[in-house]
């Protein structure tokens, strides 16, 4: 593939535009087009794949489609525009496609008036999930020339006979977002889709894809067209005179103050009330929905009278103040765009939201993003704060609330690379075979294909270009039922294919077709990757509210109060998966629901460690006065949050050292809580990083040792508990953490935690195994799929070891989810390694690694901790047995 840059100059570009686009625009635009326009129209006029990459707020719509609509407008002067499908828009959110829809209703419209037209002969339509039966009926009796989609629902029209002959026509493909989609499978899903669209349309439609932030453009392109096809890269710089991205960091707690969570989230919520009162609408991002439901409910209780920020309206004492919503993937599509629509309008004074507002949603009155806490990576942190000061000519306003010296840290080093543009370079993601399987039935879908064919066209997708013939083969295998499977197999339970291993493709003479009409029905109900959690849906005086995590619902007994939708609310009744509950002015508790854990970017955790040992440096060599001065001016923070860090690198420096860019600090302590030994080990990785090491080397002490322990993972470590009376020397530390049989380790270490399981059950699901959506007339009990977790899985690796969707759960945990390649670039550089025995944690193990949850490694059989109990309870009642 060729990727071409394009260099600053570009002609006149209004002058491709026929003459009523060109004056439409200039009536509405008249300081003239943007430079991302002014790049992307001469390419996309030409038919040339085009990635235009341009920061968010300028212009990017109309820079992406003003081309193709100039030649739909030409071909309707000429009389040649016939009804069909001409252009497809597929965007990861379907806000952001009802976005488009909006803005292109008005060039439509400004140039169907500039015409003297009555209608215009232009038509756009929207098919998502949410869309209704009967527009869906609409959409395909009468196709729009723009239909706006979603990778999901375009894969399932793609697999439908009844739009079998709507693709023909389709000369466009536009991508949104595109940099959100290359790193998932829901990326590989989406290309892999996209190569069945093109095979069906007369001739090879042009891609335009547009992104906000990406570094470096190449994957993207790759992603866009695949490896045989040109592409035009364009990036675009911010309009002359644009305002640099602003953004702070602000401590929540003083120099030397131990972090305490209620204390701290007392400050939080004050802080964003003072925040919230200086702003028209500001956009709060929590990470996770517990958190944004949390604050959300909390910032809708007014302590004192207060108005708003146009100061016409009081909000009484006691009454929720209506201003402040709550938006995240558990709360009902209505809801979210009853949200997104009050955004908007500047209805709202805040939103709070975990991710779902990250991407590029116009948001017309935001002019401050807050993040709770660490955005991850650099490119989230951009994006987040780009949805403040979403217009030309304003800058974007970010801040982050730190609730501990290690948020504080990451938060400043996270803050300057963001503004200096450093973004996380991008990794594509390579052949997920569960998305293969899927691809596979929905070819199929459409009609019997030759195996040679369907390999063909996969291998076109940038990120199926490495899919070997033998990884093919055994999905095609797999989904015609030709692999063992044994005598137990068969699993009743609701949800579930009626047997794991059984058909559902039949293949003969190198060509292959569905297997049946119940088969096509479930890829009808399952396509996607996107892997949804058992969930309960809420319903309050018969309208839905959102959902909640199975397992919480089923916890839940009549009378107890929860918050959904930043509202307390009381349980009624329980109908299996079906929630009641009204209204309850009480408090309620904040639900809890299965999600990624947060993570830095690996970039941002070498950042952040080499951060700390030139803090390290410079207190040793110039002392505590010249630390805090170099802190406010190197990172440009203030006295207070200077205070906080060097408080901690002071504290880590008393009580043990500060670890070496290349070297592994290990320290041990006595755990107060439990008996045994802990072990913290420092390293500059990230958490992916530091979770393939931590397992491995748990597997390695579990061999040694043959008894349990718990791991606990972070950023730039993680702590090892030994059972009771195990110890380690100093010398044994290189063995641990040795290169030798590193993938083996990590997952000898996985299979004495759940990863595996359950990662295995979204790979399953994807593959079609199981479905996480039943036919219809079928329902699946809340917390009934978690058989595919506890049986299935150990059923399918005793029967067939080497299945592809245990070979992709193995790829998945080892490549994405960790980060083994990683840990073997580190560990072949040779790291020193320090040994230190303290009486106490150390302030860097206690800031980064203890807040971490604990996970039980097993590694010692039930028989043999009964074995070694009942000795220890024969040794206390013998004569001088230790008590």
């Amino acid at each position: 593939m060729q990727t071409i840059e394009l260099e600053d100059e570009a002609g006149d570009a209004p002058g491709l535009l026929s003459e009523p686009v060109r004056a439409w625009f200039r009536g509405v635009f008249p300081g003239g087009p943007s430079p991302a326009q002014r790049l992307a129209w001469p390419p996309i006029a030409a038919g040339e794949n085009v990635l235009l990459v341009s920061p968010t707020g300028t212009g990017k719509t109309l820079a992406g489609f003003l081309a193709i609509l100039d030649g739909l407008f030409r071909e309707h002067a000429a009389g040649t525009l016939t009804p069909g499908i001409r252009c497809v828009y597929v965007s990861p959110l379907r806000s952001l496609g009802y976005d488009i829809e909006r803005n292109l209703a008005i060039p439509l419209a400004g140039i169907r008036q500039a015409l003297g037209l009555e209608e215009c002969p232009i038509r756009v339509g929207v098919r998502t999930g949410d869309t209704s039966p009967h527009e869906r009926r609409k959409l395909r009796e009468r196709p729009p020339h723009l239909l706006i989609t979603t990778p999901e629902s375009l894969s399932l029209m793609l697999s439908q006979s009844a739009w079998a002959d709507h693709w023909a026509g389709v000369d466009h493909l536009v991508v949104d977002e595109a940099h959100a989609l290359v790193p998932t499978k829901r990326g590989a899903d989406l290309a892999a889709t996209v190569e069945r669209l093109a095979a069906k349309a007369r001739r090879d439609p042009q891609r335009i894809g547009l992104s906000a932030t990406c570094r470096p453009p190449d994957p993207v392109a790759r992603f866009l067209v695949g490896p045989s096809r040109a592409c035009r890269v364009l990036e675009a710089p911010l309009p002359p005179g644009s305002p640099p991205m602003e953004i702070e960091v602000e401590a929540l707690l003083d120099p030397g103050e131990c972090a305490h969570r209620g204390l701290t989230y007392m400050r939080l919520v004050r802080r964003l009330r003072q925040v919230m009162d200086a702003a028209r609408t500001t956009v709060v991002f929590a990470n996770t929905r517990p958190l944004t439901e949390r604050l959300t409910h909390d910032l809708r209780q007014p302590a004192r009278r207060q108005t708003d920020a146009n100061g016409d309206r009081v909000v009484p004492a006691g009454e929720p103040d209506e201003t402040v919503a709550a938006h995240h993937s558990a709360l009902d599509a209505r809801r979210r765009r009853e949200v997104e629509d009050l955004l908007k309008n500047g209805r709202l004074r805040a939103v709070v939201t975990s991710t779902s507002l990250e991407l590029g949603v116009d948001i017309g009155t935001a002019d401050l993003s807050v993040q709770v806490g660490l955005p991850g990576g650099v490119a989230r942190c951009v994006q987040r704060v780009g949805r403040s000061g979403h217009r030309l000519g304003e800058a974007s306003r970010g801040l982050i609330l730190a609730a501990t010296p290690a948020e504080v840290a990451g938060g400043v080093v996270t803050a300057r690379a963001a503004r200096e543009g450093r973004i996380e370079p991008l990794r594509m993601i390579e052949a997920p075979l569960d998305v293969v399987c899927q691809q596979l039935v929905a070819i199929a879908c459409a009609g019997e294909t030759a195996a040679e064919d369907a390999f063909a066209m996969l291998r076109k997708a940038g990120p199926m270009e490495s899919l070997r013939r033998e990884d093919f083969d055994a999905c095609l295998a797999y989904l015609a039922g030709d692999l063992a499977a044994p005598a137990g197999a068969y699993e009743a339970e609701p949800g579930a294919a009626p047997k794991w291993s059984s058909p559902r493709l039949w293949r003969r003479n190198g060509w292959f077709g569905i297997r049946s009409r119940r088969v096509l029905r479930w890829f009808w109900s399952n396509v996607g990757t996107i892997v949804s959690e058992e969930s309960a849906r809420v319903m309050v005086d018969g309208v839905a509210v959102g959902t909640l995590d199975g397992a919480y619902a089923e916890r839940l007994a009549l009378g107890d109060r929860f918050v959904l939708d930043g509202r307390s609310l009381e349980l009624v009744r329980r109908e299996g998966n079906l929630v009641h509950a009204r209204g309850s002015g009480g408090e309620g508790g904040v639900p809890v629901w299965q999600s990624d854990r947060q993570s830095l970017s690996s970039e941002l955790a070498g950042e952040l460690a080499a951060f700390r040992v030139e803090g390290g440096r410079r207190l040793a060599a110039e002392g505590p006065m010249a630390l805090r001065a170099w802190l406010m001016e190197s990172l440009d923070i203030p006295p207070k949050e200077a205070g906080v860090l060097a408080c901690l690198l002071e504290a880590q420096e008393r009580h043990s050292e500060v670890p070496a860019a290349d070297e592994v600090l290990v320290e041990e302590s006595p755990d107060p809580e439990h008996p045994g030994l802990s072990y913290a080990f420092h390293v500059p990785l990230n958490r992916s990083a530091c979770e393939a090491l931590g397992r491995a080397s748990a597997a390695r002490l579990g061999r040694r040792f043959g008894r349990d322990m718990t791991l606990q993972v972070a950023d730039l470590g993680w702590a090892i508990r030994l059972p009771e009376g195990a110890r380690l020397e100093a010398a044994d530390v290189p063995a641990i953490l040795g290169l030798d049989r590193l993938e083996e380790d990590v997952l000898e270490g996985l299979d004495r935690g759940e990863l595996p399981a359950k990662r295995f059950r979204h790979v399953a699901e994807t593959g079609l195994m199981v479905l996480g959506n039943p036919e219809p007339g079928r329902r699946v009990k809340v917390g009934g799929m978690g058989w595919v977790s506890t049986r299935l899985y150990p059923l399918v690796k005793a029967a067939s070891p080497d299945h592809p969707l245990l070979r992709e759960t193995r790829r998945e945990i080892l490549r994405d989810i960790l980060d083994v390649p990683a840990v073997a670039r580190w560990l072949e550089t040779g790291p020193a390694i320090r040994f230190r025995r303290l009486p106490v944690l150390s302030p860097f193990a206690g800031a980064w690694i203890c807040p971490a949850a604990a996970e039980a490694m097993q590694f010692e059989s039930p028989s043999e901790a009964l074995h070694r109990l009942h000795a220890r309870l024969t040794m206390a009642r013998e004569p001088g047995g230790p008590p």
